[in-house]
């Protein structure tokens, strides 16, 4: 009788220790998920964190890239209005791309029109606004003063009315003249949640070129200053001004940006990059260029 009630009070401990071992293993399996799931969840913080703060060193390269190109067609600069800097949207006339010219459409002293060259039938458009330039002036031509015929293969733009052609007063010169398409990139702020959506979109000789897209999240704030110059040699005043304030028809010497931005969805420090760059702009003392 002692034998079989130790047989079986030896069979319930080992089914008892079986299952307590079962019970630790379940529960160092569950604090190892736990940890690895933590771990997992932590690597994907930082290298969301990482992923944004590339996103925003390169938003503020593009953004220097155009500022400095701003207000540029050929071998024209534009001037910079309080308008182009509207809150919560950028408005940055730049270059664009040149179109070829063939041959020069005239009749006695009046420019009538142009040939241009072979165009890629992917990219070529009816553009709405087209711009002339020559010897450093120039003038924009849209709407009915310049119309286009023919296709890709021979496109031509015939100019209503003709313009005069130099030595005329406001002629244009032909052998310096060129014919740009200008491009305008709006960058808009859209507020979501806490912060800001930072979005851009391309327009090319009038015409939209492509669908507006994303190019940062979490977005705080995006700056601008620009610096400007008051007087000659040692009696020149310098200051930083909101393009908000700025006097119309000036360019600027320098810009500086700043963006700010939030490093992930949590309640975290904002993070901050600011940029100074100088932009070539016209001389205020001595002869205009």
């Amino acid at each position: 009788m002692s034998g079989r009630c130790d047989l079986r009070r030896q069979q319930g401990m080992t089914l008892l220790g079986m299952l307590i071992a079962a019970a630790l293993a379940s529960l160092v399996f569950a604090l190892s998920l736990t940890a690895l799931i933590t771990v997992l969840q932590g690597a994907r913080t930082v290298e969301h964190r990482m992923s944004r703060t590339q996103d925003a060193r390169w938003v503020l390269r593009l953004l220097a890239r155009d500022l400095s190109a701003h207000g540029r067609l050929g071998c024209k600069s534009l001037p910079w209005l309080p308008s182009d800097f509207s809150a919560g949207e950028w408005r940055l006339r730049l270059p664009g791309r040149e179109l070829g010219v063939i041959r020069a459409l005239r009749v006695g002293d009046s420019l009538e029109g142009m040939q241009l060259m072979k165009q890629a039938p992917e990219t070529w458009r009816q553009w709405r606004r087209v711009w002339l330039g020559s010897c450093g002036s120039g003038r924009m031509l849209d709407g009915s003063g310049a119309q286009w015929r023919g296709d890709s293969d021979a496109p031509e733009l015939r100019l209503t009315p003709a313009l005069p052609l130099s030595p005329r007063e406001d002629g244009v010169h032909l052998p310096s003249m060129q014919l740009w398409l200008p491009r305008e990139r709006r960058y808009r702020l859209e507020a979501v949640g806490r912060g800001y959506r930072l979005l851009v979109r391309d327009w090319e000789g009038g015409l939209s070129d492509g669908e507006e897209r994303l190019v940062l999240d979490g977005v705080k704030r995006m700056e601008l200053r620009l610096l400007e110059r008051q007087g000659c040699g040692e009696t020149a005043r310098w200051s930083w001004r909101a393009p908000g304030s700025w006097p119309a028809g000036q360019v600027p010497q320098a810009a500086r940006l700043s963006l700010e931005w939030y490093p992930d969805d949590r309640e975290t420090p904002v993070s901050q990059l600011e940029l100074e760059l100088a932009l070539d702009a016209a001389p205020v003392c001595g002869a205009a260029r």
